[in-house]
Parts: C-alpha cells; sequence; structure tokens
C-alpha cells in the first residue's frame, strides 16, 4: 500500500520537485537542516534503524517551508505561475540549494490548503446521518466484511478482548468498511492546519475564505491558535511514523483533519495504539489486519472489557470520537452484528 522512497530520489513538496543526487537533501526554508534519505531492508519485525535527528528536527519544522506562496482556491491554482527561481532562492535558508538542483512540476503549483480548513470549520455533528449505518443495506455489509476478515477479527477478539462486533460497527462508520480512507494528503492537511499559528496566515485565511458573520474574529483567533498546535503536535506523530516505518509521507492520504487508514486514527493515535495484525513486521493501518487490532488496542487500553456494560461502553467509544451519537450508532450496529 505505502511506497517506500528509493536511495536516490526526487521528492515533490506543494507541487515542487526537489531532486536528490546524494543520501540526504536540504529542506527549503529550514537552514542547515537535511533530511536522510534511506532505503530500508529489514526483516519481519525489525525497526529502521536510520531514523536521524536531522530528518525529524527538519520535519518538524516543515511548516515554516509550508507557508503560502500562493493563498488561493482550488480554482485559482491552475492560474498560477511559480517560478522557483523567483520564489525559493530569495530564501536565505536556501543558500546552499543550487538553482539546477531545483526543478518544477509542470501543471503543479504550492498551495495552502484552505479547502481542508473550511471544511474543518464547517463540520457540524448534528448534520450526520448516522442513520445511514443502521440501515439493512449497510448492515448486511458489515457482515459480509465479519466473514471476509474473520481470522483478523478473531486474533483480536482473542488478544484484546473487543468483540469482532463493535470493531467492525467502528470500521462501518469510519471508513464504509475501508472503502473511503480520504483523499487529502496529510502532510499538507497538517501543515496547512499548522501554520494558522502565523499571525499573517491566520488574517489572509480569515479576510479571504471565512464569509463575514460565519465567526467573529475572536472566535476565530481561538480556534485557530487551538488547531493550530494541535495539528503541529500530529505533524510531529506522522513524520515520526513514517520515518519509523519507511514511508514516503508525500503519498498518504486521509481526511479533512488529517485522519488516516481504515480505523482514521490520528497520527498520535498511530503511534500511542497502533498495532501489527499480520504480523508483517510493519504498521499499516491501510492493511485490513492492522487496522483492526489497533482497534482492539485502542479499545482496550481505554477501558474496554469482555461483557462490558453499556455505559461503561459508550464512554470508552466517546474517547474514540467524542460524540454521543457516534457511540449509540456503534453500539447498535454491534447489536445487530450479534450472531453474524
Amino acid at each position: 500500500m505505502f511506497h517506500k522512497p528509493p536511495a536516490r530520489f526526487s521528492v515533490i513538496l506543494f507541487g515542487q520537485r526537489f531532486c536528490s543526487d546524494t543520501p540526504s537533501f536540504l529542506l527549503p526554508g529550514v537552514r542547515g537542516t537535511r533530511i536522510q534519505v534511506f532505503s530500508r531492508h529489514r526483516t519481519a519485525g525489525a525497526r529502521s534503524p536510520f531514523v536521524t535527528a536531522g530528518f525529524i528536527l527538519g520535519c518538524l519544522l516543515a511548516l515554516k517551508c509550508f507557508f503560502p506562496l500562493h493563498f488561493a482556491s482550488a480554482s485559482e491554482k491552475k492560474d498560477v505561475s511559480f517560478q522557483p527561481d523567483k520564489h525559493l532562492q530569495k530564501s536565505p535558508a536556501i543558500d546552499d540549494f543550487e538553482s539546477s538542483r531545483i526543478k518544477s512540476k509542470p501543471g503543479a503549483h504550492p498551495f495552502f490548503d484552505a479547502a481542508s480548513l473550511l471544511l474543518f470549520l464547517k463540520h457540524s455533528e448534528a448534520k450526520i446521518n448516522y442513520d445511514q449505518f443502521t440501515a439493512e443495506k449497510s448492515v448486511n455489509r458489515a457482515r459480509d466484511y465479519i466473514k471476509t476478515h474473520q481470522a483478523a477479527l478473531a486474533h483480536a477478539e482473542k488478544k484484546f478482548g473487543v468483540g469482532r462486533e463493535i470493531i467492525t460497527a467502528i470500521i462501518l462508520i469510519e471508513t464504509r468498511l475501508g472503502t473511503n480512507t480520504g483523499k487529502r494528503p496529510v502532510l499538507v492537511t497538517l501543515s496547512s492546519l499548522s501554520a494558522l499559528a502565523d499571525p499573517g496566515i491566520r488574517d489572509m485565511f480569515r479576510e479571504r475564505y471565512l464569509k463575514s458573520g460565519r465567526l467573529t474574529r475572536a472566535d476565530f483567533e481561538k480556534w485557530a491558535k487551538r488547531k493550530s498546535k494541535w495539528a503541529h503536535n500530529e505533524l510531529k506523530a506522522f513524520i515520526t511514523y513514517t520515518a519509523v516505518e519507511g514511508i514516503d509521507p508525500l503519498v498518504i492520504r486521509g481526511s479533512y483533519a488529517g485522519a488516516l487508514g481504515i480505523a482514521q486514527f490520528m497520527p498520535s493515535s498511530v503511534l500511542g495504539f497502533g498495532k501489527d495484525g499480520n504480523r508483517d513486521g510493519r504498521i499499516d493501518l491501510f492493511d485490513h489486519a492492522d487496522a483492526v487490532s489497533s482497534i482492539g488496542n485502542y479499545l482496550k487500553r481505554h477501558g474496554w472489557e469482555p461483557n462490558i456494560d453499556l455505559q461503561k461502553a459508550r464512554n470508552v467509544l466517546m474517547r474514540y470520537n467524542h460524540s454521543r451519537r457516534y457511540a449509540n450508532t456503534a453500539l447498535i450496529i454491534a447489536e445487530l452484528l450479534k450472531g453474524s
């Protein structure tokens, strides 16, 4: 599912291709910080030893280079002319990055993902149609899922004491049983949210994209500061996870909030609760066995136990998603699935 970066490669950050002829390359926007490029060859269960401090430090500060060179809507992006020499090489942080190694990808432009931020702001729990998940068609599909993935579910049930029905219910609600895991680049989403820590970017976003009357300036400032801090921590977790697992962070897609995989874990949850369900030596939340075990582990660590009572079960599920309607719907689905 994931693509591992080769020892020599070109990486595209916000639509720009940075070619690497050496084992490391300068991270644009961060003076003196180099990202270590590595190939991982390991046996099952082994961890990559090539997670260097330079790599993680550079990526933690990556949002410094994700400032909006052009702050545009999706339709505007196609009309923007981006010239690497003009925009990138004026940065003093890129003074040892030769111009010959910066090549623009035709038809692609750097962008600040305003669309994800707008979806985040517009999210309304009250508007979610949870009834769709308890409809007969959805429940029948969930029953088929249990049959298809019975080995992985049985393993999680035995190891974590969490029933297959509730795990399947969560996967049904989160990603329609793994068929809708999101299409937005997680790196871009989290970097864009993190960038709201910059007052200038907050002002630009608010003035250009927020309709008058939707939010007061004070409310938006409070939201932006809180979410940018949260997103920065998730960005750190995401970079750490991809480095440890040897995954190209540029290829992972997820939700408008940065959640990823079949279980829709935030990166910090992947680090804290992700499990290698298929025992292939890696944690891949786009793999059903890994997702199933990860959900089982998450619920167990938050207090789930065999024969758990209804109120406690609801409380544990609300640690997965803070919505009471979400928790109640998952419990209803699990009850409907009993005997499958």
